[in-house]
């Protein structure tokens, strides 16, 4: 009698085995074919794109299309969002991108724009961070830096001290140059260049704020050059171009 129970036991135990391996079996299987499904092209497209953040220069249309070529945009469950936001970056007036997805069919991103603060070196921008990148510069009126593209930061950051300076006495800053030996150049909203040297600029500054509203003539200088111990050095405008006529007839007799 025992071994008929144990038999029986035995049996039931492997029907009920059999029984939830065929089940989960079937559940692994379903499971499969609806991530196939899922993932198979065009099934579960993405038809919503909201665009949100502050948009100056970056347009709907370039996010758009720079979302769009994306293959991987035509299904909703394969499309990862690291790579739609590295595609958003890549744009040149986007600074940061954060993308999510919104079921069953939406994406949503947030764009942070460069913080755009000076043209840089002619062609390029900086931005707040120091940090420089190429965009289309419109009609955007900065000011303009200038020096080597590792120096961007520095150079930012004395210009944003310079203007503080001078911008007590009424004066603005059009243009701060560093050279590659790393003397400090300004250029006056007025056109007058103040050479600075390497040191002691903020004494030299407060000397040329000191002198100059003393020079007779002030609408013909050129440039004050700074970089003495005591006094300055006045290059006046009529100077300047005598020697520029000088240098182009010395070019013209070299070339003939």
């Amino acid at each position: 009698m025992s071994e008929v129970v144990a038999t029986r036991t035995r049996l039931g135990f492997l029907s009920g085995l059999v029984f939830f391996l065929l089940v989960l079996g079937t559940l692994l299987w379903g499971l499969w074919q609806l991530v196939m499904w899922a993932t198979a092209a065009n099934q579960v497209p993405v038809n919503s794109l909201i665009i949100q953040g502050e948009h100056r220069f970056v347009s709907r249309d370039d996010m758009r299309e720079s979302v769009l070529a994306l293959p991987e945009v035509g299904n909703f469950f394969a499309l990862e969002v690291d790579r739609v936001q590295q595609q958003l970056q890549a744009l040149p007036w986007v600074y940061s991108a954060s993308v999510r997805k919104q079921w069953p069919d939406t994406l949503r991103v947030y764009i942070v724009e460069q913080p755009v603060a000076a043209f840089w070196n002619e062609q390029d921008l900086v931005n707040r961070h120091g940090e420089v990148f190429h965009a289309d510069r419109g009609e955007l009126e900065l000011v303009s830096l200038s020096g080597p593209d590792e120096e961007a930061p520095r150079v930012l950051e004395e210009y944003q001290r310079l203007r503080m300076l001078l911008g007590e006495q009424g004066y603005r800053i059009s243009r701060v140059h560093l050279t590659p030996r790393f003397s400090w150049e300004l250029t006056l909203s007025d056109g007058v260049r103040l050479i600075l040297g390497r040191d002691d600029i903020e004494a030299r500054l407060q000397r040329f704020v000191n002198v100059y509203p003393g020079i007779a003539g002030r609408e013909r200088v050129a440039y004050l050059d700074l970089r003495y111990d005591t006094g300055l050095a006045v290059g006046w405008k009529q100077d300047e171009e005598t020697e520029n006529d000088q240098e182009r007839g010395t070019k013209s007799d070299r070339r003939a």
